[in-house]
């Protein structure tokens, strides 16, 4: 089951559009983000207080304590060789320097690129992903000692090829909760501009995120000199100088557009990782090599809407390694969604169609003269329905009738005017069908001759075969066809008994034909095009077609991350 299957309508879901991506195309993006990237180096500084504990100090302060050394260009001393006491050991002795570290995130290097260790893996039965916090550079020095002075100096820097990782499963309903942190921090995870999906806003969550779970380092053998420096200098008291303000780990942060384009403004989202299953829906575990085909998928409430809770979907984004080699993932919207988009779109449409009749008939000059008065006055409000399913996502209904006779039971004279109007919008593959309906019956009597029929009785059939361009917005072909069944007096059925019965149809078909000359058209190209898919800014889309279920699905692939 693929996202052919889609269908956010259904009770269990509701979500407005998701937003999908495949763990190894996230993985793959987030690697050329940071190849091309340019990170802040962080240093940071730590002296020891009168209870052995270490305290922050900026880097001028420091280099006064230490004579200008720097500490990253000390060299390594295990303390053991007694004819190889390094000059600087005065220098430290004299100094409160406890130890300091300098990093950059970045690609780590000495790896060919296919063997770079992933940064996140998806865990969907603990709704969590792996995070591997990854750094271009980074360097620990620590200065050991005890009450005669110095006894041993740490200088490690990450080796080529072996790079010092940081991860930490991180509880994916936690990413985007941003309740303890500062209001600018705040800003940056609560992104809900065009970027929001971007790999860029993703490695800032999960980075802030990293600080409130328990994180390991991969690459460095437990135990070590190092190790003890990394977990004291890097993951004890600067993680936590870090959980009290708020800040995110080295520095990193993005910008954000001001500007959304789409159509549908994100409001509020959650992050799911989607476990993999088969035709009937039921979870199947992947081989290691295939783990890439999961998805991690934003469930995304727009305009204001109310999130529904997240819940496991019966089917797979991307199916197979087929289509991962085409495309990176799915957006899907609501059939729901888009047909409240088009309730908006076609309201001046449908109102221009749906006629309040009047008619009055009335005798003057002493009862020997018959008049006829008419009238359709438009912007009626109409009957709407939104089938919960089939093709049909949306429909318009309106009728009306208006009598009225002069004389003994209408002897003199009799007319009645009596419009209908129907809009039906269909989704099926990838095409929008909106068929129009005006219908408008009349009748006229005077004396004893009558004529009678639909003055108006035309159809439209506007076909959009839908295409996209590259940054989400829908374009279309449309295909009209009109079909006018409309009667004319004295043809088609119509009795033609004298030219005074005649002459006053005529008169009415005219006047209608008129009316609705400029009302009942072909819906306009824009309707379609007006619509812009929400993240464009982050990716490039292939197509819109239309899922079984009627949700218009966007096949993306990451744009250029740069």
């Amino acid at each position: 089951m693929s996202a052919t299957q889609s269908n956010l309508s259904g009770a269990r879901y509701g979500y407005d559009f998701v937003v999908a991506t495949t763990q190894a195309s996230i993985n793959s993006t987030m690697k050329e983000y940071l190849s091309g990237a340019t990170m802040p180096e962080v240093r940071m500084y730590y002296n020891m207080d009168k209870k052995g504990n270490p305290v922050l100090v900026d880097q001028a302060t420091l280099m006064t304590q230490l004579n200008n050394t720097d500490p990253f260009k000390l060299k390594e001393w295990d303390g053991d060789d007694d004819d190889d006491v390094p000059d600087y050991l005065d220098v430290i002795n004299s100094s409160k320097f406890m130890y300091a570290f300098r990093a950059k995130i970045g690609l780590a290097p000495g790896y060919d690129p296919s063997d770079l260790p992933d940064i996140i893996s998806l865990n969907p039965d603990n709704k969590s992903v792996v995070f591997q916090l990854m750094c271009s550079e980074f360097q620990v020095v620590e200065a050991n000692g005890d009450r005669a002075g110095l006894t041993s100096y740490i200088n490690q820097s990450q080796p080529d090829g072996n790079a010092w990782m940081f991860k930490a499963t991180v509880d994916l309903k936690s990413v985007t909760d941003s309740t303890n942190l500062p209001p600018a921090v705040q800003q940056q995870v609560n992104n809900l501009g065009d970027t929001a999906f971007s790999v860029q806003q993703l490695i800032f969550d999960l980075d802030n995120a990293l600080l409130d779970t328990s994180a390991s380092i991969e690459g460095i053998e437990p135990g070590s000199a190092v190790d003890t420096a990394l977990k004291g200098v890097f993951m004890g008291a600067y993680f936590s100088a870090l959980q009290a303000a708020g800040k995110p780990v080295l520095g990193y942060t993005i910008q954000q557009s001001q500007v959304d384009p789409s159509t549908l403004k994100l409001s509020d989202f959650e992050l799911q990782a989607n476990p993999f299953v088969d035709a009937s829906g039921n979870e199947i575990q992947l081989a290691v090599d295939e783990e890439g085909l999961l998805t991690l998928n934003y469930l995304c409430a727009a305009n204001g809407n109310t999130l529904p809770p997240a819940v496991p979907f019966n089917w797979n984004w991307v199916e197979n390694d087929q289509e991962a080699g085409e495309f990176d993932g799915v957006i899907a919207i609501n059939r729901n969604t888009i047909a409240n988009y088009f309730k908006n779109e076609l309201n001046v449409p449908v109102l221009s169609n749906s006629f309040l009749p009047y008619v009055h008939v009335y005798l003057s000059d002493l009862d020997t003269h018959i008049n006829y008065e008419w009238n359709l006055t438009a912007g009626q409000q109409p009957t709407i329905s939104a089938p919960a399913t089939g093709k049909t996502v949306l429909s318009y209904s309106y009728s009306n009738s208006a009598s009225d006779q002069a004389g003994l039971n209408g002897d003199e004279g009799q007319m009645t005017l009596s419009p209908s109007y129907t809009l039906q919008v269909d989704f099926t593959g990838n095409q929008i069908v909106i068929t129009q309906h005006l219908l408008i019956y009349a009748k006229v009597k005077v004396e004893l001759s009558s004529d009678s029929g639909n003055i108006i009785d035309k159809t439209i059939v506007d076909t959009y075969t839908l295409e996209i361009d590259d940054y989400g917005r829908l374009t279309a072909n449309l295909d009209s066809q009109t079909t006018d069944n409309s009667q004319t007096p004295g043809v088609n059925g119509f009795l033609n008994f004298f030219s005074k019965v005649n002459d006053l149809t005529e008169s009415v078909e005219q006047w209608v034909q008129g009316l609705t000359a400029t009302s009942f058209t072909d819906i306009p190209l824009s309707v379609i095009q007006d619509f812009v898919f929400p993240g464009g800014k982050t990716f490039l889309f292939k197509d819109a077609v239309f899922s079984d279920n009627q949700d218009l699905v966007g096949h993306i692939s990451y744009a250029d991350p740069s």
